[in-house]
C-alpha cells in the first residue's frame, strides 16, 4: 500500500465523518465540564483575564481553575483567533481528532501493522465512528488533546528507541512534560504503559529502565511547570488537593494520614475528612466491572478481537504471547483496572483503552481477510449507533437556546445567572456570566437577570434553589419576563425593593 493511497483513505473518510459532525454538533447541550473548561478561556481570550465564574471553591479560596493549563491555553489562542461560537469551539476537538488518527496511522504503518487501504478505512471508521468517542471528541472537555499528546509522547519514544540520541532524548522529555500539563491523568496513563510494556518486553528491562528515567523527568518537569503557574496565581494548595480529592486511591491514603498528621501538627482534621469523603469517587470492584461493562463498543470489539486471535493461534498458543495485536490487545484490557487502582476511570478516559484496542483491531485485520470482514461488519454497525447518538433529542434545540437569548435586551454591564445550556449563547453578551450549577453562590455578586432551567439536572436545580431563596428575600423582586420550551427556560428580572 503506498502512503498516497493511505492518506487519500483516511482524509476522505474522516471528512466524511467530520461533515456529519459540523451538521450535528448542536445537537448536544453545552454540560458542566465544558463550561467549567472554557470559561477560563474564554474570558482570557475576549476579556484578558484569566478568571472564571464557573469553578467550584477549593480550600476555602475563591473559585479558579485547577486543571493544568495547556488545553485551556490553546483553546484562549483557538477563541482568539476564530471566535467564540458553539460550532466554533467544538471544531478544536475535531482538529484534535483528525491529527491523533493521523499519528496513530503513523506508528501502525511504522511497526507493519497497516497492509491495505481497507485496514485504514477500518481503522477510520473505528475511530470516528463509535458513539463513545463521537462523545468524547463532540464536547469541549480536553481529553482529546490528552490523547493527542499521549499518542505523540509514543510516537517520541518510539523515535527515541530506534535511534538514541541527544535529540530523541530531549524530545521524550520535553513530549512527558507536555502530557503533564495536558492532564495529570495522561501521565498516570503514560506510566501504566510503561509499566506494562516493562512486564511483557522482558529482554529489554535495561533499556526500559532507561526510559522510565526520561519519562520521570519529564513529567516532573511539567509538574514543576503546573505547580508554578499556580503558584503565580496563589493557587497551589488548591491545585494539590484537587489532584488528591480525584483520585480514589489518594484520598484513602490521605484520609488514612490526616487524623495522625493533626495529632502530631496539632490542627483539627476533622473538616478536612469530611470535605475528602463527600468528595471522594468509588473505586470499589463493582464500580470497575460496571465502568467498562459500560463501554458498550469496547467490549464488543475486545470479545471480538478475543475470539479472533483465540482462533488463529489455537494450535500454537506460543506465537499468540509475542504477536504485537495480542499485546496491544492485552494493554487495552489492563488499561481500565491500572487505572482504576491509580484512583478514576470515568467515561472520558475510554480512548486510554480504546486505542490500544483498535491497533490490535486493525493488526489482526490487516493480516487476515475473514476478520476484516467480521471487523467491519462491527464497524459499520458501531458507526449506525455512533451517527444515530448524534441525532437530536426532541428535548433539546440549540436554536431555541439562540432565539430565547437574541430577542432579550441584555446589555453587556448586566450580571447573569445562567445554566451551562446557555453558556455559548450568553458569554458573547454578557461580561459577567455566574454558572452557580458549580460556581458557590456566596461569590455571587448584584444580579440583573437569572435564566432558570427548571426540568434539567442535578446542576441548573441549584439554579431553581437560588430563584426560591431570593423569592423569600423581602428586599428583592423577581419578575418572570420571558419563557422557552425545549429546553425549557424562565427569564427573571431581579430588581431591589427602591428600584
Amino acid at each position: 500500500m503506498t502512503r498516497r493511497v493511505c492518506i487519500y483513505t483516511y482524509v476522505l473518510l474522516s471528512w466524511v465523518f467530520i461533515i456529519v459532525n459540523l451538521v450535528t454538533l448542536c445537537n448536544l447541550p453545552p454540560w458542566i465540564d465544558e463550561v467549567m473548561m472554557l470559561d477560563t478561556s474564554y474570558n482570557a481570550a475576549v476579556h484578558g483575564s484569566w478568571e472564571t465564574t464557573a469553578w467550584y471553591r477549593v480550600v476555602g479560596q475563591y473559585p479558579f481553575s485547577t486543571y493544568p493549563p495547556l488545553y485551556q491555553m490553546v483553546a484562549t489562542s483557538w477563541i482568539w483567533l476564530f471566535g467564540g461560537g458553539l460550532m466554533t469551539v467544538r471544531c478544536m476537538n475535531l482538529f484534535f481528532t483528525f491529527t491523533l488518527g493521523g499519528i496513530c496511522i503513523r506508528l501502525m504503518k511504522r511497526h507493519g501493522l497497516l497492509q491495505t487501504a481497507w485496514t485504514v478505512a477500518l481503522f477510520t471508521v473505528l475511530l470516528w465512528g463509535t458513539s463513545e468517542m463521537a462523545w468524547m471528541y463532540r464536547n469541549g472537555r480536553p481529553d482529546i488533546l490528552c490523547a493527542l499528546v499521549s499518542v505523540l509522547t509514543v510516537l517520541v519514544i518510539d523515535t527515541y528507541l530506534s535511534a538514541k540520541s541527544t535529540t530523541t532524548r530531549i524530545a521524550v522529555i520535553v513530549s512527558s512534560a507536555l502530557l503533564l500539563c495536558s492532564g495529570v491523568q495522561s501521565a498516570v496513563y503514560l506510566l501504566a504503559l510503561w509499566l506494562f510494556f516493562f512486564i511483557v518486553a522482558k529482554g529489554r528491562r535495561g533499556e526500559s529502565i532507561r526510559l522510565l528515567v526520561l519519562l520521570l523527568t519529564g513529567i516532573v518537569l511539567g509538574l514543576i511547570l503546573v505547580a508554578l503557574f499556580m503558584l503565580a496565581h496563589g493557587r497551589l494548595v488548591a491545585f494539590v488537593c484537587s489532584i488528591v480529592q480525584y483520585s480514589a486511591t489518594l484520598s484513602s491514603i490521605v484520609l488514612a494520614v490526616l487524623p495522625w498528621a493533626g495529632e502530631v501538627f496539632g490542627f483539627n482534621s476533622v473538616p478536612y475528612t469530611q470535605k475528602l469523603l463527600e468528595l471522594s469517587t468509588d473505586s470499589g470492584i463493582v464500580g470497575w466491572l460496571g465502568s467498562i461493562a459500560g463501554y458498550r463498543s469496547f467490549t464488543i470489539l475486545a470479545i471480538v478481537a478475543l475470539v479472533a486471535y483465540g482462533i488463529i493461534y489455537r494450535n500454537n498458543l506460543r506465537n499468540l504471547l509475542i504477536d504485537k495485536g495480542f499485546i496491544m490487545l492485552l494493554c487495552a484490557l489492563y488499561v481500565p483496572f491500572v487505572m482504576m487502582a491509580a484512583g478514576r476511570f470515568l467515561p472520558y478516559y475510554r480512548w486510554m483503552a480504546f486505542l490500544p484496542l483498535l491497533v490490535a483491531v486493525t493488526s489482526i485485520a490487516a493480516r487476515h481477510r475473514l476478520w476484516r470482514n467480521v471487523f467491519g461488519g462491527v464497524a459499520v454497525l458501531l458507526t449506525v449507533f455512533g451517527i444515530r447518538s448524534m441525532l437530536p433529542d426532541h428535548q433539546w434545540n440549540y436554536k431555541t437556546i439562540r432565539s430565547f437569548v437574541q430577542r432579550q435586551h441584555f446589555k453587556s454591564s448586566d450580571n447573569m445567572v445562567c445554566p451551562f445550556s446557555t453558556f455559548y449563547e450568553m458569554k458573547p453578551v454578557c461580561d459577567t456570566c455566574y454558572f452557580i450549577g458549580i460556581f458557590p453562590t456566596e461569590f455571587v455578586g448584584h444580579v440583573d437577570y437569572i435564566i432558570e432551567a427548571p426540568y434539567s439536572d442535578e446542576f441548573d436545580q441549584r439554579i431553581t434553589n437560588y430563584v426560591n431563596k431570593l423569592k423569600t428575600d423581602t428586599t428583592v423582586v423577581l419578575t418572570a419576563i420571558d419563557h422557552c420550551d425545549h429546553p425549557s427556560l424562565t427569564l427573571y428580572k431581579v430588581q431591589t425593593r427602591n428600584e
